[in-house]
Formats: C-alpha cells, sequence, structure tokens
C-alpha cells in the first residue's frame, strides 16, 4: 500500500512562512476589502437568529427565508437613501457646524473668564494666571480640522452614493451567502483543526460565543434603544437635530465610557446656541434641562438597560476598551469601532490559553477542579430521576450543542413511561448526569439520552450510567438493547466495546426541501396490505437496505404489531403498482415538520426516481423537508443525491447493539 510520505519540520516551516507571506501580501493588497467583508460576516451573524426564527415558524426553507430578509433590507436602504438620507445629511451638517462655533468661541469665552476673578461662594477662582496655549494652540485647531474633515466627508457623500451603492451591494452579497451556509462554514471549521486540539477549540468557540452575542446582538439591542430614546426626549424638549443627535448615539452607544458623554455633551452644545425653544426658557435654563434628561438617560442605561441587555460577559477594564475603541477606528473605521469591544475579549481568552499551554498549565479553570475531582472523587449515586431534577436537567443540557439539546422537550414523556426507566446520576443533592431506557418491543430496546454535566467528564459517569440502564434491561426481560451516537464520539465508542456491545449499522444523515409539483405514485397502505408489505421487507436485497426500521430515531426490526401502526397512522405507502414501500413518520426539525423515512424497500436502479417523488409526498403531508438516515453504501448516497438529497452532517451515525440471547449471531452486520 502506498502512502504519502510525511513533510519534515523544515518543509512545514517553509510552507508555514509561505502561506503567512502570501497572506500578509493578499492583507496588504486588498485591504480596501478587508473592512467591507467585516461588515458581511457581521451582518450575516446579525441576521442568523431573524432567517432562524423565519424558517421556524414560517415552514420556509432557509435559503427562502435569507431571500426574504435580504429584500426587507435592500427596501430599507433604498428608503433610507431616497427619503431621509438628504434629511439626516442635513441635520448632521448643522450639528458640526454648531460644534464648530463652539470651538471658536472658545478662545474668546476663556479670554472673558480670564479677565477677572470669579466668585462662587467663599471661593473665588482667579485665571488670569493660567496657561491656555496649549489648548488654543494645538488643541483647538485639531478639532476644528476634525471637525471640518467629517463635513467635508459628509458633502461628498452626497456625490458618492453610487459607490456607497457598490460597496453596500458587496457586503450585501457576500453575508448572503455566508448566512445561507453559517452552519456548514461553522462545521468546517471546526473540522479544520486537528482531532486532538478539537475539545480544545470547542470549548473556547463555547467560551467566546456569550462574547459576541452580547457585543454585535445585545449592543446594536442597546445602541438601538438608546439611540430612539434619545432622539424622542430630545425632540420632546424641542432641540435642534434631533434625528441627527438619535444618529450619534446609535453610533456612539458602540465607543465605550465616552460615547454618551460625546452625544449628550453635543446636545447641551446645541441647546445652548440654540436662539429660541417652545417652553420659553433661556439658553442657559435649557441647556441645564437638556443636560439633567440626557443625565437620566444615561443613569437608565447604566442601572437598568445594560446589565440587562448586555450582562457581564466583557470583564476588560475600561481603559482598556477606550483605548481599544479609538485603535480600531483609526485603523478600521467603523468596523473598528464595533468590533473593539469583542476582539479585546477573545484576544484575551486567546491570551490566557497561550499562556498556559507555553508554560505547561491547565488552560480551564474548571478542569482545574476536575483534576481535583479525580484525584479526589466524589460518591456518585445512581438513582431513579424525579421531577425535582427539571432544573439541574435544563442547567446541563443549557452546556450542550449551544442550548438546543432536545432532552427538555420530552423530559415530561421520559418520567411518565411506564416501561421504560430514566436514571440519575447525583453528586452531593445535584444531578449531574442522565440517562434513558425505553422498551421498543417486549424483547427490543433503546438506550438514549445520555449526558454528562462538561464539569464532571472523566469520573466514569457515562459509564456508571450505561451499566445500571443494563442492569434494568436485565431485570425487564433482557433481549436486544441498541443505541445510535456519532462517529466522533470516540468515548462512547470504546464503552461499547468494553461492555460487549457491537455495531452493526452505519448511516448517514441526507435531506432535502419539498417539493410543491411532479408525479407522486404513492398509494396510502390498508390494514390488508401488511401481510404482503412485510414480506417485501423480509425479501428485500439485504445487502442494499438496512436490518432496521427508524422510528422517531430509534431502530428495532419491523414487526407485523409495528407495521399495523404505520398503516393506522396512514404513515404507510406503496410506490408504482406496489413494486416499492415506504414506511415513515413525522417529526420536527426547527420547529417546522419533518417528513422522515423509518423503512423503504425500492427495485433495483428505481431509488433515485422514488425519492424524487417522496418530496412531493412529503410537501402534500405539509411538512417542510424530507430526511432518511440512510445506510452509508456509496450507490443509495448516489441515488439520493440524485434525487436532490444533500448529507446533513459531516459525521456518520453508528448504531450499536447488545444482545443477551445464547443463540445471536455476532457475525451478523449491516453496516455494508
Amino acid at each position: 500500500m502506498v502512502t504519502s510520505p510525511r513533510w519534515s519540520s523544515t518543509t512545514k516551516l517553509v510552507v508555514m512562512l509561505a502561506l503567512l507571506a502570501t497572506g500578509g501580501f493578499f492583507l496588504i493588497r486588498f485591504q480596501v476589502l478587508i473592512a467591507p467583508v467585516i461588515m458581511a460576516v457581521i451582518l450575516a451573524y446579525l441576521l442568523n437568529p431573524v432567517v432562524t426564527t423565519l424558517t421556524r415558524f414560517l415552514r420556509l426553507s432557509r435559503t427562502v427565508a435569507v431571500i426574504i430578509v435580504y429584500g426587507i433590507l435592500i427596501l430599507l436602504v433604498l428608503g433610507l437613501i431616497s427619503g431621509a438620507g438628504l434629511l439626516i445629511q442635513n441635520q448632521l451638517s448643522g450639528v458640526l457646524n454648531t460644534a464648530l462655533t463652539f470651538i471658536n468661541t472658545v478662545p474668546d469665552w476663556l479670554a472673558t473668564l480670564s479677565a477677572e476673578p470669579i466668585q462662587l461662594g467663599p471661593f473665588t477662582i482667579d485665571l488670569s494666571s493660567a496657561d491656555v496655549s496649549l489648548l488654543q494652540d494645538a488643541l483647538l485647531p485639531t478639532a476644528r480640522d476634525g471637525i471640518g474633515q467629517i463635513t467635508q466627508w459628509m458633502t461628498g457623500a452626497a456625490s458618492g452614493v453610487a459607490i456607497f451603492l457598490g460597496w453596500t451591494a458587496f457586503v450585501f452579497i457576500v453575508s448572503f451567502y455566508l448566512l445561507n451556509d453559517i452552519a456548514t462554514l461553522e462545521h468546517a471549521v471546526l473540522r479544520a483543526v486537528p482531532e486532538m486540539y478539537r475539545r480544545d477549540a470547542e470549548r473556547l468557540g463555547q467560551e467566546l460565543g456569550p462574547i459576541w452575542n452580547a457585543f454585535l446582538r445585545g449592543q446594536l439591542m442597546l445602541s438601538l434603544i438608546m439611540g430612539t430614546a434619545f432622539g424622542v426626549v430630545m425632540s420632546l424638549l424641542g432641540v435642534r437635530y434631533a434625528l441627527a443627535l438619535a444618529l450619534m448615539a446609535a453610533l456612539l452607544e458602540f465607543l465605550p465610557v465616552l460615547g454618551p458623554y460625546i452625544y449628550s455633551g453635543t446636545a447641551i452644545l446645541i441647546a445652548l446656541f440654540q436662539p429660541s425653544n417652545w417652553l420659553g426658557l433661556d439658553p442657559v435654563t435649557f441647556m441645564i434641562v437638556v443636560a439633567a434628561a440626557a443625565w437620566l438617560l444615561q443613569v437608565v442605561e447604566s442601572n437598568f438597560l445594560n446589565p440587562r441587555v448586555m450582562g457581564s460577559q466583557l470583564k476588560v477594564h475600561p481603559a482598556i476598551l477606550i483605548t481599544g475603541a479609538l485603535i480600531g477606528v483609526s485603523i478600521m473605521g467603523l468596523p473598528g469601532l464595533l468590533l473593539s469591544g469583542p476582539i479585546i475579549a477573545t484576544a484575551g481568552h486567546f491570551g490566557k490559553y497561550i499562556h498556559a499551554k507555553l508554560f505547561n498549565l491547565p488552560p480551564w479553570p474548571d478542569l482545574e477542579e476536575q483534576r481535583s475531582l479525580n484525584l479526589n472523587p466524589p460518591c456518585v449515586r445512581i438513582r431513579p430521576a424525579a421531577e425535582t431534577d427539571r432544573g439541574d436537567m435544563l442547567k446541563l443540557t443549557s452546556r450542550l450543542w449551544e442550548g438546543h439539546d432536545y432532552v427538555p422537550r420530552v423530559w415530561s414523556a421520559w418520567q411518565a413511561d411506564p416501561e421504560g426507566f430514566l436514571a440519575a446520576a447525583e453528586i452531593e443533592g445535584t444531578m449531574v448526569g442522565f440517562g434513558k431506557l425505553t422498551r421498543l418491543s417486549p424483547q427490543e430496546w433503546w438506550m438514549e439520552g445520555l449526558r454528562v454535566h462538561p464539569a464532571y467528564q472523566g469520573l466514569k459517569i457515562g459509564s456508571q450510567l450505561v451499566e445500571h440502564l443494563l442492569d434494568q434491561w436485565k431485570q425487564g426481560g433482557g433481549g436486544v438493547i441498541r443505541l445510535a451516537t456519532s462517529s466522533e464520539r470516540i468515548q462512547v465508542h470504546h464503552l461499547c466495546d468494553r461492555l460487549g456491545w457491537r455495531r452493526v449499522a452505519v448511516c448517514r444523515v441526507m435531506t432535502a426541501a419539498t417539493q410543491d409539483r411532479g408525479a407522486c405514485d404513492y398509494q396510502p397502505l390498508s390494514e390488508t396490505d401488511a401481510g404482503e408489505a412485510l414480506a417485501m421487507w423480509r425479501t428485500r436485497n439485504m445487502r442494499e437496505m438496512p436490518d432496521l426500521v427508524n422510528d422517531g430515531w430509534r431502530w428495532s426490526e419491523l414487526s407485523e404489531e409495528k407495521l399495523a401502526g404505520f398503516i393506522r397512522c396512514r404513515r404507510a405507502w406503496w410506490w408504482r403498482e406496489r413494486s416499492g414501500l415506504l414506511l415513515a413518520y413525522d417529526s420536527e426539525h426547527d420547529n417546522q415538520p419533518s417528513f422522515e423515512v423509518a423503512a423503504i424497500v425500492a427495485p433495483p436502479k428505481k431509488l433515485a426516481p422514488m425519492l424524487r417523488q417522496m418530496r412531493v409526498l412529503a410537501d402534500r403531508q405539509k411538512a417542510h423537508r424530507a430526511a432518511w438516515v440512510m445506510s452509508d453504501i456509496p450507490r443509495l448516497v448516489d441515488a439520493a443525491r440524485r434525487a436532490g438529497f444533500a448529507t446533513a452532517w459531516d459525521a456518520r451515525l453508528w448504531i450499536f447493539e447488545r444482545s443477551d440471547a445464547p443463540d445471536h449471531d455476532d457475525s451478523k452486520n449491516t453496516e455494508a
């Protein structure tokens, strides 16, 4: 067998240096694209929850939902440009002119203040000897130049609408494809990490996820709330340029600490220089009223909105945040301002990880606690789960699969199962793991839902749960017991090998969108057809079709009773004059109906058209997708792809089985 030779250390070093040089060249050569690409990534990240919600509640495919969202977004952008764009530009120009007027009057104001001492109660302030040359000679010209450049940019923006639209179209196109394939991209990035470091990558992703959620989605929500509130309050008070102030407030919310002071100070200056107001107050009194309103809004933000919207995800010193925001603005402009906070927090997490690896320290604090648990293992008690365990279950599952675990939806049904058993692993009164045993037929069982809290993994809790459930299986009469797991769960594979399980199938999950038109040669089975259907199933080509039936992600043999259940539920069909057989069940995917294949028998070389017509049948059953957990056999996979199906997971599904029957044939294996 010819194998590819390994690269030497020198070759690896040369290749890495070449890649770094090439990447640096492209960054310098195409640096103009960096900011738009970053904005596209941010836009896709922000719109992902909206698209997910549409697919769940409107039964739309992801592509259609993305198209709808971007259609609405394009209309909003065009409306903003055509309608409010000129108004906003005029108001921003007025705000900047007011600020420039104030800056130009500062020297005269300082001269007036220093002309004679200021008396404040018992205190006398004499500014005649103060040196204000630094402010007059350096800071004021710099402020004038900065405001002048912003004014010129705004003036040029009106004539650069075409360029703006071009970059906006680029951002929309890139973000469209990112958003449409975001799940695939996330999984591809994780699989690109070497397997030995994949758990570290997953842990880093779990810790960084809340930070980016808070600073992109949370900060955007806070920005919209404060921008709207500030604009409304300024309008009610009669402050000029309220719309521009609202926009400033929304944008400057991304500038930590300093942002609120800047837009509040701008509103106070406008109030001071405003010639009149509907309240009939003099300028100084009106300025004080506006300052009080701005201060009240900041109090509400700091004490009510910020803790609830943002939480405490950053844990970065404000001075570092301010410095990072200013550096980000100077390097990348608006994207630098938006991303400065999460980038600093991300750098902090990676810095801690790198520091730990450089000095051979544990990178995760809770793993240090786990090590102490391993050295002094606590007493683990396996017992039946109780209703009082629901809180511990919700805390545990919220840490898995980004909070999308299915267990909370079935927990009550599992507890109410009269023939099943739900086991809980308890340490010092807290449930830290659980597993479910379900009876499918008198001699068939299914083990599912095995979970262990991440902080307690490595204590053999999973092994104790499995062994306890196996004891319950034997006490319940034994027979055949099965479970399914991902091909990437190496620890589960080793556990199955150690406890006498054998792998009986390797499956691939394939899905396709439904079709609302086309041929559909399916006819429902009647109860009198059960015998013929069961005979067809038993005489199918065993090398080509799996041996087990999938009934809600629980695999078992097809019995007369189970087939009768499919027929009664009208989930059994003949295909093309009884040349094929289809059994299916209803499920949910992303809170939308899904048409799932339980079993299928197809004539030779006719599987692709049968599956293609099944997509039409699924549409008539009001499902938004069709899915098949099929044997991972090249001929079957090719037929499914020709019918429009695509692989949903990169990993495979392994089905394991154990039997206590003395005549059980351990050589039997249907993974083909």
